[in-house]
């Protein structure tokens, strides 16, 4: 209950609280990011060559960054296996995406995953709040971007979603 609590207090902060910028380099983000949730020793993390380094809101960015890349570590379905995080640059935004070669999300699931208090199997009832990917794209629309979902079953999954150049 404390923790569904926290994440609608986090969820109806987006947007209300004055957005700190600073110079953000984001290989080092995703570094403090992955420690912080480590991963099992056999599932790797890999982290693209090209992450910028620019001026964003950090702790937004850092939101966002954490629960894709938990979800991936949680649902992956396995202890061994891939999270691949890549960035490009694509006009006013940057482009990130954090892909899995875990179980997937079926297409039909793909709105639902980002609906608040949705949650795709029974057994998250008790670890999990449904919150998480809500409060993703709150965030991302939030800074001008979007996010979007690209799975199938035993296929995968990869979450894209675009961030401002500038904020």
């Amino acid at each position: 209950m404390h923790e569904l609590i926290e994440g609608l207090l986090e969820y109806s902060r987006v947007g209300r609280t004055a957005i700190s910028c600073a110079q953000v380099d984001v290989r080092e983000l995703l570094e403090e990011i992955v420690d912080s949730l480590s991963p099992p020793e056999r599932l790797r993390v890999e982290i693209g060559d090209l992450m910028p380094v620019f001026k964003a809101d950090r702790l937004q960015l850092s939101q966002v960054f954490s629960n894709l890349i938990g979800n991936s570590i949680k649902y992956h379905g396995s202890d061994t296996g891939h999270i691949w995080v890549k960035a490009r640059g694509s006009g006013d935004f940057y482009e990130f995406e954090v892909s899995d070669d875990g179980q997937g999300i079926a297409p039909e699931y793909h709105e639902k995953v980002f609906l608040m208090f949705q949650t795709l199997e029974t057994r998250d009832y008790g670890s999990n709040t449904g919150i998480g990917l809500a409060l993703v794209k709150k965030i991302v629309q939030e800074q001008g971007g979007d996010i979007t979902l690209d799975s199938d079953t035993g296929k995968g999954a990869s979450f894209r979603f675009t961030w401002p150049k500038r904020p």
